[in-house]
This record gives structure tokens, C-alpha cells and sequence, in this order.
């Protein structure tokens, strides 16, 4: 799992609402694009920026990728991984894929 994943799943959201309402033309997408972003509420985009920060948060504390989606599904601050995070035995454990 990757933190552009996240940023991806607002972008496919957005994607969604539009290919459902289009009719190929080009005038209708520009009409169309503004009214599939403001679908999106704050609160969506709000969640997919903060679940972005953990994982780069992680990632400048040196965690790889299994130790940075184990530690952003374990501490749930909305700001940031504690750095008590990289001691932890169950990231440690996934330091080397088994």
C-alpha cells in the first residue's frame, strides 16, 4: 500500500461521478468536471490528505513500506506516527518480507 494510493482513490472517485454523466463530448466534460469535484465533500478529502501524511510521516522516519501501512493502520493520530513507532517489536518484525 502506498500513499498515493489514497490521492489515487479521491482521483478514481472523482473519475466515477464523471464517466457516469458523460456523453463524450468535450463541451459537456467542462461542464461535467466542476460538478464531480464538488460531489467530493471536505470531509472525504480531508481523510485521503491525512491518511497521505501518516504514510510520509512513516517514510521520513525510515520505516519501509510493510513497517509504514503497519503503523498507520496501529496509531491513529490524526498528524503524525509517533517516534516511538520505529521501537515497536510488531514493525520491527516486518522489517524483512517473510
Amino acid at each position: 500500500m502506498c500513499s498515493v494510493q489514497y490521492f489515487f482513490s479521491f482521483l478514481c472517485a472523482i473519475l466515477l461521478g464523471f464517466r457516469e454523466r458523460t456523453d463524450g463530448s468535450f463541451p459537456r466534460a467542462k461542464v461535467l468536471v466542476p460538478e464531480c469535484l464538488d460531489v467530493i465533500s471536505t470531509d472525504t478529502i480531508r481523510r485521503y490528505f491525512r491518511q497521505c501524511w501518516r504514510y510520509m510521516d512513516a517514510y521520513r522516519q525510515g520505516l519501509n513500506l510493510r513497517q509504514a501501512a503497519f503503523a498507520v493502520k496501529t496509531y491513529s493520530s490524526h498528524r503524525r506516527i509517533p517516534a516511538i513507532a520505529k521501537d515497536d517489536p510488531n514493525i520491527i518484525a516486518r522489517a524483512t518480507p517473510t
